[in-house]
């Protein structure tokens, strides 16, 4: 093993520190049943669940509105389909056990619920309507009816999209080895992110070593693991990590990194500007559904704390 190498602090991430370490193999299998600490609950400390798709919006022209007024009505409309079309689309991918469904599904007003991520103007059409295209993000939680405690977290491939992230335990200390792990409940393809106290971002996963972005279901996959080449291990200064998954069922959009180090790689942006630029997803093929076209998206987090 090579020794540590003393980065500078904006490439450290501020908390954990990169030991690199000699390349493996470049494969990145999952960890078997049973290497896995499972000493941490599950249950995301964060997690948002939405559904994407791409929508026309139209309005006609009136000698009653403005064509500002007219251009808001098309993109209200819009906003409107999206929502019914992921109320379709998510409702479509929920358990029904013994003919009842297991979960609630959750929405909020229609403004509340959907974020315009894209939008296009397309201006006035056959002198008679005025046409918007968006893309447009629906949120929506997901609630067991079983009320009990631990009802409703199991990994059950027949709900729609889950990504767990987890650690062996939420407080580390000086010179402590961190390990991550990632587990979906349908073969989806993720970005794995760590954000720092100082607002660094750092990619974990996918990187350099470890290309591919796409996880199958059920697998329990380790961060730093096999083909990666360095660890976490933490050193001062002390405080709080946040541990990021942005996953969908489709490839997600793609962002600008600078080289770190280690294959790794940091992104310079904010937080929600990459969560934006995550959700740059197709909303057609595997992820598309017959009648109402769209893709499932999935963030959570995970934070640990670090000390003496």
């Amino acid at each position: 093993m090579k020794p540590p190498i003393t980065l500078c602090r904006a490439l450290i991430y501020g908390l954990l520190f990169l030991l690199i370490l000699p390349a493996g193999t470049l494969s990145a299998p999952a960890v078997s049943s049973g290497q896995e600490d499972r000493g941490v609950a599950a249950v995301p400390d964060e997690e948002k669940r939405s559904s994407i798709h791409e929508v026309d919006g139209y309005a006609y022209l009136s000698e009653d509105m403005t064509l500002s007024q007219v251009r808001a009505a098309a993109l209200a409309t819009a906003k409107r389909q999206a929502l019914e079309m992921a109320r379709t689309y998510v409702t479509s991918k929920t358990r029904v056990k013994d003919f009842e469904v297991q979960y609630d599904l959750i929405w909020t007003d229609a403004e509340g619920a959907v974020t315009v991520l894209e939008q296009k103007d397309l201006g006035i059409e056959e002198n008679s309507r005025y046409h918007v295209w968006v893309r447009a993000e629906v949120e929506y939680s997901l609630k067991p009816k079983d009320s009990r405690p631990g009802a409703g977290t199991a990994m059950d491939p027949g709900l729609p999209l889950q990504v767990r992230v987890w650690s062996s335990k939420k407080h580390y200390s000086k010179g402590d080895r961190i390990e991550i792990f990632l587990q979906g409940n349908r073969d989806f393809y993720a970005r794995v992110v760590d954000m720092d106290a100082s607002g660094n971002i750092v990619q974990l996963l996918p990187n350099g070593y470890r290309k591919d972005a796409f996880f199958r279901a059920g697998e329990i996959y380790r961060i730093p693991g096999e083909g990666d080449a360095f660890q976490l291990e933490v050193v001062p200064p002390f405080g709080e990590d946040r541990i990021v998954v942005y996953a969908s069922e489709v490839p997600l959009g793609d962002v600008s990194l600078e080289p770190a180090g280690a294959g790794l790689g940091i992104y310079r942006g904010s937080p929600s500007s990459l969560g934006v630029k995550s959700r740059g997803i197709a909303v057609t093929g595997s992820g598309a559904s017959a009648g109402s076209p769209g893709a499932e998206f999935y963030e959570a987090s995970f934070t640990l704390t670090t000390g003496p």
